[in-house]
């Protein structure tokens, strides 16, 4: 969290975890027994209560400090609100742009598509919270967050196969599949990229290491979509070459999957 840029330091790690939930709810009330929920990963104490609001003084002082009007944290009947506007959160920024992201894949406007969607990546910048004890609401949020990533990752990632740029796409979805080896889009993703770089061999040897994989730790077979992408593969289906045609780059397009940016209010330690 920070103003004009200037980080303000947050606090204690619990303080943080606070912050954080305020700002996964932010113009919404968080009810004190949630945020009570969220900050502590084992029973919580007796004075769990009166310790978060203590949170919320030592994040009013910082806002205060900060030049914040006092309505930027209020009190309600039951716990509190943190008032952020669309612009100063990079959680509302990254949804957006996924959503306009889908919205331009559904109108048949490739390069916007990803467009979008490498904007709703620049601003992620790693792991939210990292290091800091979550309780169980707070740690179901961040893998809806990290899994909403991932989705993001990967309609990106098809918008430059459409777009005939499969090149810079190889190392970064190599790496992503030995972070995330049952997520078999990913794998789909790869294969695709390599045949169209015309490394069909590598396409068919990492399509026999995700059957594998599947086999000896799931028991179960690769789904129907890579099935037929190996066949396709074997035959030399037409219909896997590049797009037909010269396609026209736009400028967001990088060598490697976006990057990372921050804005003016942010989760301690990732995307805020």
């Amino acid at each position: 969290m920070g103003t004009n840029d200037s980080p303000l330091p947050i606090g204690a790690p619990r303080q943080q975890v606070v912050l954080a939930t305020l700002l996964l709810g932010a113009n919404h009330l968080a009810a004190t027994d949630y945020l009570v929920e969220c900050a502590w990963w084992q029973e919580p104490p007796p004075s769990a209560t009166v310790n978060v609001r203590g949170h919320i003084a030592g994040l009013r002082r910082l806002l205060r400090d900060a030049g914040e009007p006092e309505d930027r944290l209020t009190t309600h009947a039951g716990g509190y609100a943190l008032r952020v506007e669309a612009d100063e959160l990079d959680l509302s920024t990254f949804m957006e742009e996924l959503r306009l992201g889908d919205q331009a894949l559904a109108q048949g406007a490739v390069a916007e598509a990803a467009e979008r969607f490498t904007a709703a990546l620049q601003v992620w910048r790693g792991r939210p919270l990292e290091g800091l004890s979550l309780g169980v609401p707070l740690r179901a949020e961040l893998e809806r967050l990290g899994e909403l990533r991932l989705l993001a990752i990967e309609r990106y990632a098809q918008t430059q196969l459409d777009l005939g740029q499969p090149d810079t796409l190889v190392p970064e979805l190599q790496a992503l599949t030995t972070q995330h080896p049952f997520r078999e889009r990913l794998w789909e993703l790869l294969i695709k990229a390599l045949h169209r770089t015309g490394r069909q061999a590598e396409a068919l040897a990492t399509y026999t290491r995700v059957r594998r994989i599947l086999a000896e730790e799931l028991g179960v077979d690769p789904m129907e979509q890579l099935r037929r992408l190996e066949e396709m593969i074997l035959r030399g289906d037409p219909d896997l070459g590049a797009p037909a045609g010269p396609v026209e780059p736009f400028s967001a397009c990088q060598a490697r999957l976006p990057g990372i940016r921050a804005k003016r209010v942010a989760f301690p330690g990732g995307l805020g």
